[in-house]
């Protein structure tokens, strides 16, 4: 297969299946481990004294401000950046169509391990697993002290119901938990009868469990915030396993600090790769690295769904792809 001169510059990993179908068919680059600004001034050289088309992959902890996008839009042959995550919230969106420059994402590509993950804390917290573990290697083999309980006929409330909070639904079904569900689109509803659908407020105020899998965006800012967490039960645990901004942080770790939260299982932060220290010192939250869609299967699967969006853009064009702006 004869490449086109397009160039695909790839800015972070990219699992081997999707680089494979890229090479194939376009020049390809390899620029992880830049900062964003190397990243850029690499493009830049590679950009002069020829003419076309050419694409970014990143993931979803490299930002794209609207400075690197407005330099980007001028000086560069980039027209579109696919992200290879669900969510697009580490670009400028607006910038980017000012720039010219095209956005694509990867959604429905980590959904299953994405759920899966908010199952594993949940059992996790339910079941003081990481407190036995941490008791066990300091040499304390003791069970008196744990308070554990079952998930059959609790309560999780799902704020966000779409490919992960669905499969997340299915699930919990399946230990024989109650379902309650929290979502903007009114469809899901007539599509997920096994759900009931119910106001935010009461979510809250009735789930045993409550976990977020909404996008970030300006009305998933501080979903969760110092109004409304105190409607979640003292003996409720939160996770979040969706975007770091739909939780004020702040008002989680003063709930936590306060006792008023039974436990949170953390793995999105604000200001990643950043995170509020504060977590760390809490006995009732356990915390990992944005790590709930990340999984061998969900890799190779997210980098040939990255690379057929890239393939369609160039050879069909963008009308051929879903953009994000």
């Amino acid at each position: 297969m004869k490449k086109t001169n397009n160039i695909v510059f790839i800015a972070d990993d990219v699992a081997i299946p999707g680089l494979g179908m890229l090479k194939e068919r376009f020049r390809v680059k390899d620029l992880r481990g830049l900062t964003t600004r190397e990243l850029y001034k690499r493009i830049l050289q590679s950009s002069k004294y020829r003419a076309g088309s050419d694409a970014v992959i990143v993931r979803s902890t490299r930002k794209f401000d609207s400075r690197i996008l407005d330099l980007l839009g001028k000086n560069t042959l980039v027209k579109v950046i696919c992200t290879v995550s669900s969510g697009f919230d580490n670009i400028d969106i607006v910038a980017a169509r000012k720039a010219g420059i095209d956005v694509v994402n990867v959604p429905g590509g980590n959904n299953i391990s994405a759920a899966e993950f908010t199952i594993a804390v949940i059992l996790a917290a339910a079941k003081g697993i990481i407190r036995a573990d941490s008791a066990m290697k300091k040499g304390r083999f003791d069970s008196s002290n744990f308070v554990n309980f079952e998930l059959k006929d609790k309560t999780i409330g799902i704020i966000g119901v779409g490919r992960v909070g669905s499969y997340t639904a299915k699930l919990a079904r399946a230990f024989g938990m109650k379902l309650l569900g929290n979502d903007i689109r009114k469809d899901l509803a007539r599509r997920y009868r096994f759900i009931k659908f119910v106001g935010l407020k009461k979510l809250l105020s009735e789930s045993d469990i409550v976990t977020i899998h909404t996008p970030l965006d300006r009305t998933t800012r501080n979903l969760i915030n110092a109004a409304n967490i105190p409607l979640i039960k003292t003996s409720s645990i939160l996770v979040n396993c969706s975007r770091g901004g739909t939780v004020d942080e702040k008002a989680l770790i003063k709930r936590l600090k306060a006792g008023k939260l039974k436990y949170a299982a953390v793995d999105v932060f604000s200001n990643e790769p950043d995170f509020n220290r504060e977590f760390c010192r809490l006995p009732n939250v356990f915390l990992t690295p944005h790590l709930a869609g990340k999984t061998l299967e969900s890799k190779d699967r997210m980098s040939v769904i990255a690379a057929e969006n890239i393939i369609k853009y160039f050879t069909k064009g963008r009308t051929s792809v879903k953009l994000v702006n």
